[in-house]
């Protein structure tokens, strides 16, 4: 209990030194949910087939939902923050379980900071574009999103608390160049994987089969990776 409360102070310490930062996230989360609300325009949805750039665009941009932005998260390349702030917890010392801990309440409080911005934000466009949606199908549809959200964090918190920052860009290239492979080859199998999830979800709602197994994923592979980030943290040397 007491690494929960822990994490807890940590959190929130984090979050008063960057609380001007939150204002970027609003912003930020806003013009996402503009820019993907046309991919609700009917006459748009239509065409998915063979746009695979929509599919890149969700892969890519849902994620982001799980951050916060911050001084570390901005420099974590030029001055390796993320190193240099376990560093600094290492020398108080800070459990590597609390560490742990504090970067999922982190995590999950962005996903509800961030998501309710950004969802909303798009099902308020969409219905303006004639969305034929529910809103019980509509948030069938956000939870599948976020489910895939959870998996792609645990693999960003592996990066940033196991990685150099060098070794982090590079590794968050690749994770680009992957969602362009996913989508084209779905693309060329002649699918898409928004029309699915948005089939799906205006099929079953809230028992949508995908929706509960992207939820049960994500949150798997976040728990395996979380595991993982603390075996690998307790190993790491911060020095070299």
């Amino acid at each position: 209990m007491h690494t929960w409360k822990d994490a807890w102070a940590i959190f929130m310490k984090d979050l008063r030194i960057d609380r001007l930062y939150l204002l970027w996230n609003v912003i930020f989360m806003v013009y996402m949910g503009v820019m993907l609300s046309i991919m609700f325009q009917p006459r748009v949805e239509e065409n998915l087939l063979i746009h695979p750039t929509v599919d890149f665009l969700m892969l890519l941009l849902f994620p982001l939902i799980g951050f916060y932005f911050s001084r570390r998260s901005f420099n974590y390349f030029k001055e390796d923050s993320y190193t240099q702030m376990l560093l600094f917890y290492r020398t108080l010392p800070i459990p590597v379980s609390t560490i742990i801990k504090s970067r999922l309440i982190q995590l999950f409080t962005a996903i509800l900071f961030n998501g309710l911005i950004l969802f909303a934000t798009i099902y308020f466009l969409s219905n303006v574009f004639d969305l034929k949606l529910s809103l019980e199908q509509y948030i069938a549809f956000a939870l599948t999103w976020i489910g895939f959200s959870l998996a792609v964090n645990g693999v960003y918190i592996y990066l940033e608390l196991t990685c150099k920052g060098r070794t982090y860009l590079w590794a968050t290239f690749l994770i680009v160049i992957v969602s362009v492979l996913v989508s084209i080859v779905v693309s060329l199998y002649g699918g898409s994987l928004f029309k699915i999830s948005l089939n799906l979800s205006r099929g079953y709602g809230l028992l949508s089969p995908l929706m509960w197994g992207a939820l049960a994923g994500g949150l798997l592979i976040l728990g395996l990776l979380s595991g993982a980030t603390r075996r690998k943290l307790v190993r790491r040397d911060l020095i070299r």
